[in-house]
């Protein structure tokens, strides 16, 4: 386990999200959120209709049904470089892409850009939100997990030990800070014949909430949200690894 920094010049950070659900107001349909560019700034300037996809499929008396497909405008994407941010009937999502910053940077824009959605969508109350960091470490070859990863994937002997691939999901609960986080760890192909890419992706969340939209405790939730994806990021690697991005 290495122990948590508060910044890391170089983190290896490939995505940064802010999420916030909403119960819908009665009348919030996609194209309220159409047109946006003047009141988000001009340097978002690729707009796109975001849509929802849902399937149909199954068995009736013993017999397959028609497969159907139905598909529904739900929101606008808005993107300005590195920053995306989606205007959506049921929330507001917020994304920094890479190269990261720091967290100030981001949670000031998204706020910025929450206050916008809120005055759109005027929902009557946010009921989750999520903090989400998606990290690429690329390490080199060859390699010992265990160097780089405090809790390295394993199959008890007598299996083999020589790993090509993997893929791990937990769902943690924290009661401290009445949180949850999705924690995925997975290996990515090899880059080239110089070093292989690892993902660390902690998705940190608080749900069943019942606030109003402006409440003051949620930059409050976020940053304890944040805190906790911070924890679990230094707790799942080691020194060695977190190194070599200072």
């Amino acid at each position: 386990m290495a122990k948590r920094r508060t910044h890391l010049a170089n983190a290896p950070i490939v995505e940064a999200v802010i999420d916030y659900r909403v119960l819908r107001r009665e009348g919030t349909i996609a194209d309220s959120f159409a047109g946006l560019t003047p009141a988000l700034g001009s340097q978002y300037t690729k707009a796109l209709l975001v849509h929802s996809v849902e399937a149909r499929f199954g068995m009736e008396q013993g017999k397959s049904i028609e497969p159907t497909t139905t598909t529904s405008a739900m929101g606008w994407q808005y993107s300005a470089g590195p920053f995306v941010a989606q205007f959506r009937t049921d929330g507001f999502t917020f994304s920094k892409l890479e190269p990261y910053t720091t967290w100030e940077e981001v949670f000031a824009e998204a706020s910025r850009l929450w206050q916008l959605y809120v005055a759109k969508a005027q929902p009557p109350e946010v009921i989750r939100v999520a903090v989400r960091y998606i990290n690429r470490l690329q390490i080199p070859v060859p390699a010992e997990l265990s160097e780089y990863l405090a809790a390295p994937p394993a199959l008890a002997s007598p299996s083999p030990q020589r790993l090509r691939q993997f893929l791990c999901r937990i769902v943690v609960d924290d009661p401290s800070r009445n949180s949850s986080a999705v924690v995925v760890q997975a290996s990515e192909p090899v880059i080239g014949q110089q070093a292989i890419a690892l993902l660390i992706d902690i998705d940190a969340f608080k749900e069943n909430l019942s606030v109003g939209p402006t409440d003051p405790s949620l930059p409050e939730t976020f940053e304890q949200l944040r805190d906790l994806k911070n924890e679990i990021f230094f707790a799942s690697l080691t020194e060695r690894a977190v190194e070599m991005y200072e």
